[in-house]
């Protein structure tokens, strides 16, 4: 009965939908704990990678992505408690939640396809930079 109702593409655009169903906590559960994660990494990113520069050069540069999403859909979940007209549409929480499993898979694309090559990179400018010597600053000639 719930799958024929979320087939039903009608009611995804509903501008004043009906009170939010038990399914809705599941969400609020799943983008609270995803904000926080992702703050938490973001914030504590050199202590929790600490000694992979790269992988705190991804959540340097991929963290921020995370949050906006998890901000974005505890946004709209709120307004969908809150029974906003037009701020509660389904639709907008739908996209939100498939933008986190983009987001995920991304992640799971980088992590097998380019994050090798950076590791690599990232290692061979730190044996570089501690294996080189410093050099001397002399005083200039005139």
């Amino acid at each position: 009965m719930q799958f024929s109702k979320l087939l039903d593409v009608g009611r995804w655009f509903d501008a004043f939908p009906g009170p939010p169903g038990p399914l809705y906590l599941v969400a609020v559960a799943f983008f609270l704990i995803w904000t926080l994660a992702s703050v938490y990494l973001y914030f504590f990113r050199r202590k929790v990678f600490a000694g992979n520069g790269a992988l705190i050069g991804m959540m340097t540069r991929f963290g921020g992505y995370a949050i906006a999403i998890g901000l974005v859909g505890l946004f709209l979940l709120a307004m969908r408690y809150a029974g906003i007209p037009y701020l509660s549409i389904r639709f907008l929480l739908y996209v939100t939640i498939l933008a986190a499993i983009g987001y995920l898979g991304f992640i799971v694309y980088y992590l097998r396809m380019r994050y090798p090559a950076r590791l690599a990179e990232v290692r061979a400018f730190e044996m570089r930079r501690r294996y080189s010597t410093e050099r001397k600053r002399g005083k200039r000639r005139r």
